[in-house]
């Protein structure tokens, strides 16, 4: 479990190195300077060291796209800052926008970020495994961090279904118990002690109910898809 989460963790990395290439819209701290300069600095020096003597893998490419992608990103931080200097809205951490996410493409295509979680990627591993066959080294990074671009928008995409669908649960949870409680407080002139006593034990058994409805039945579904 641990390593499952370090690896979770560890994919941001590598995909940050292709988001900075094309995507134009990327959060401010997202494009930590310092981060920057630890992932294409430790690129380049491993690049350096792992390939001496080589001239297959041709590492003067994978050098070339290192010192790219990091001015790519400095430029992004400067125009982000720029930006929240101006009083522009944006998510400090957003992942951006993919640039072939084309308007005429078909709506289903567009949905749920599937340019950015699918179509992306390939073209990075296509462009990889196009390259190989002139520079090795810089074609095994590119297909390496296309799956862990795949991985990183899958694990984006997969934690925000998962809060829109605990808010959605909380908010019908919440309409549910308002309108239990109308129906309990209709009888005349109840006491203190009976209303406390009849709301408690309708809540409850009623919470009970209502989450064995909702997942249990088709029919009790909150949110079909």
């Amino acid at each position: 479990m641990e390593t499952f989460a370090f690896v979770q963790w560890a994919i941001k990395f590598p995909a940050l190195t292709l988001m900075v290439i094309t995507r134009r819209d990327i959060g401010y701290r997202l494009l930590n300077p310092l981060i920057l300069i630890a992932v294409f600095g430790l690129l380049a020096v491993v690049t350096i060291v792992a390939t001496p003597g080589n001239e297959a893998a041709n590492p003067m490419h994978l050098l070339i796209f290192c010192g790219v992608g990091f001015f790519n990103g400095l430029a992004q931080r400067i125009r982000r800052w720029r930006d929240v200097n101006r009083g522009v809205a944006s998510h400090s951490y957003y992942i951006g926008s993919s640039p072939f996410d084309f308007r005429w493409l078909p709506y289903f295509v567009r949905r749920n970020r599937r340019v950015s979680r699918y179509l992306e990627p390939a073209l990075w591993a296509g462009i990889g495994l196009a390259l190989f066959p002139y520079s090795r080294a810089l074609a095994v990074w590119l297909v390496f961090a296309a799956f862990c671009l795949k991985g990183f928008e899958d694990q984006v995409f997969r934690r925000e279904r998962n809060r829109d669908l605990d808010l959605g649960d909380n908010i019908s949870w919440r309409s549910h118990t308002r309108w239990r409680r109308r129906l309990l407080l209709k009888p005349k002139n109840p006491t203190y002690r009976q209303r406390t006593f009849a709301l408690t034990m309708v809540v409850t058994t009623e919470r009970s109910q209502f989450f064995k409805t909702s997942l249990g039945s088709p029919a009790g579904l909150l949110f079909p898809c």
